[in-house]
């Protein structure tokens, strides 16, 4: 099965993706193949776009604040020339062929943009919310979600890193998980029937243990869900 990663800051934090994901196949016996769509110094690859079974869409810089009609007077934003093209036409592609999606922190944060949403430009950074690369803290997730159904828990501690989050929820998604101070940690199909199998959280589970439950079920979920479209 061939997965597909969405885009490479070149940052040495891109090579915890693929380390992660790699891993966790491992651990499911399930054999994969992975492939950098796009990135720094890398154009789109349209043609292992469509033999790609799944996708992960990657964390990193922000989305364009245009994009949710946000005119960012005072800077806030830090951007990527043309990341957001190459994405938007990647996560379009990978719902119009229905591939099982796993997105991660900005990942979740532009399909959210994606589908109509808007973010909260710039988090207020306090004792409740450090925004740091190894923060830990408590997720508590809806007990009738997708989310709880695939992890088997309803809170967790997680790594999250990220000055921006969801603020109104886009077109046929829900919050299904939230930080003690209100942020959204996770968005899901509000109606998942006839719908790609899909995951997004705002925390990094390429940067958690792997055995923490709110990191190696999203990818067993997510390979299994690949495996089972791909058979």
């Amino acid at each position: 099965m061939k997965i597909g990663l969405s885009y490479d800051e070149g940052s040495p934090k891109y090579r915890l993706y693929t380390g992660a994901l790699l891993a966790a196949a491992e651990r499911v016996n399930i054999d994969v193949s992975v492939f950098w769509l796009a990135g720094s110094g890398r154009d789109l690859d349209g043609n292992t776009l469509e033999t790609i079974d799944g996708l992960i869409l990657t964390g990193g810089a922000d989305v364009e604040p245009a994009r949710y009609g946000f005119a960012d007077p005072n800077h806030l934003c830090r951007t990527v020339t043309g990341r957001d093209d190459a994405e938007l036409w990647i996560l379009r592609r990978a719902m119009q062929r229905r591939l099982p999606t796993l997105a991660i922190c900005r990942g979740m944060q532009l399909l959210n943009v994606a589908q109509g949403g808007t973010l909260v430009p710039d988090l207020p950074q306090g004792a409740t919310h450090a925004l740091t690369d190894s923060e830990r803290h408590v997720v508590n997730i809806e007990p009738d979600s997708a989310l709880a159904l695939l992890t088997g828990k309803t809170a967790g501690e997680v790594t999250s890193s990220h000055h921006q989050a969801v603020e109104h929820v886009g077109t046929d998604l829900r919050v299904c998980a939230r930080h003690a101070d209100g942020t959204a940690e996770a968005i899901e199909w509000q109606h998942p029937m006839r719908k790609p199998w899909l995951v997004a959280v705002q925390w990094h589970p390429e940067r958690m243990g792997p055995d923490e439950p709110l990191a190696n079920t999203l990818y067993k979920g997510f390979l299994e869900a690949v495996a089972a479209s791909h058979g």
